[in-house]
């Protein structure tokens, strides 16, 4: 399903959102491509711990299939808007994508130095890929857009400059710094995106909610225990201090404050929850489940608190829209 063309020729009055030109952003698409062939995979890795060696196999090999998985919300991006600059744009976005699936993996070999086991995929992320793909398919692609946002970030900001830092091998930090330079392209394409559709406004209100949808009960279903074991898990190892990731959050937070994405409906969504955790109730059951969520899986959720009003801008919610000077600072 494409964008309606009244809608198309609304962003087309708008050739550079987010400091973004459409024309370079293309060409550095093309320009910029490499190859897994660019590296010597001949070498051993730096010696690891048996605990090091199986942590950082399992981190690769799930990575791989993050990359694919999106890869396919780039696919779907790339069949739903018009502008030829955008479609050859997400084509090349899930081509990196790809690229990235192939990288982590052969990581994962490569760090496979004493095969203590075999490394397979979290089940719920399996699990959870495909009623992810489906929802987003049947969604406003601000959705789509706003899930693609929130992952890179952690992935680029969190979870592979974690690995970074803690296994300093000159191999796997080389092929990440190739990785992250794809990922710059995609992140100044989300937040392009993000105003993108909050510009060409609501169409479908039952698009725009997601609740409506059989799939995005499969995504809750099976999300948890995916987002928990893939991503925060591994970052409590990586990142034990969270500072990363409330950076990451924090970071998502001022960009969603923003008076030029407000109109979208997935900023919306989000802005709602925090604004409900952030009443009495709200921030009463916010602490309860954190608490639960760290007592019976050992999963700390404390650096969710980062996207608090108090946290980003040094203040308590008042429930008042957000002023002018207080959207300045993203």
């Amino acid at each position: 399903m494409t964008w309606d063309e009244v809608g198309v020729a609304r962003c087309l009055h708008w050739p550079i959102l987010m400091g973004v030109d459409l024309d370079k952003m293309r060409e550095s698409c093309q320009r910029d491509q490499w190859s897994l062939d660019d590296f010597d995979w001949s070498g051993a890795p730096v010696p690891l711990s048996r605990e090091q060696e199986e942590q950082v196999c399992s981190y690769y090999v799930n990575m791989s299939y993050i990359e694919r998985l999106a890869g396919a919300l780039f696919l779907s991006l790339s069949e739903r808007v018009e502008d030829d600059r955008l479609v050859a744009i997400f084509e090349s976005f899930h081509t990196d994508e790809l690229r990235h699936s192939h990288a982590a993996a052969k990581l994962a070999d490569y760090f496979d130095r004493h095969h203590y086991r075999i490394y397979t995929p979290n089940i719920s992320m399996l699990r959870f890929m495909p009623h992810f793909v489906n929802a987003i398919d049947s969604l406003n692609p601000a959705f789509a857009t706003s899930f693609i946002l929130g992952g890179e970030l952690i992935l680029d900001m969190a979870l592979l400059r974690g690995l970074n830092q803690y296994i300093d091998d000159p191999l796997s930090r080389a092929v990440v710094e190739k990785i992250n330079q794809d990922e710059s392209r995609h992140l100044a394409m989300d937040l392009y995106m993000t105003e993108y559709f909050a510009r060409i406004g609501r169409r479908d209100a039952a698009q725009d909610n997601p609740w409506f949808g059989s799939d995005f009960w499969g995504v809750l279903a099976w999300g948890p225990g995916f987002f928990g074991e893939v991503f925060f898990r591994p970052m409590q190892v990586l990142d034990p201090t969270q500072e990363q990731m409330r950076a990451v959050i924090n970071r998502l937070r001022r960009f969603y404050d923003r008076a030029s994405v407000a109109a979208n409906p997935a900023v919306q969504e989000f802005k709602g929850i925090v604004r409900f955790l952030e009443t009495p109730l709200g921030a009463h059951l916010g602490g309860a489940v954190e608490v639960g969520i760290r007592t019976m899986f050992g999963i700390d959720l404390g650096f969710t608190r980062a996207a608090s009003t108090e946290a980003v801008y040094g203040r308590r919610a008042d429930l008042a829209p957000l002023t002018a000077s207080a959207l300045a600072v993203v």
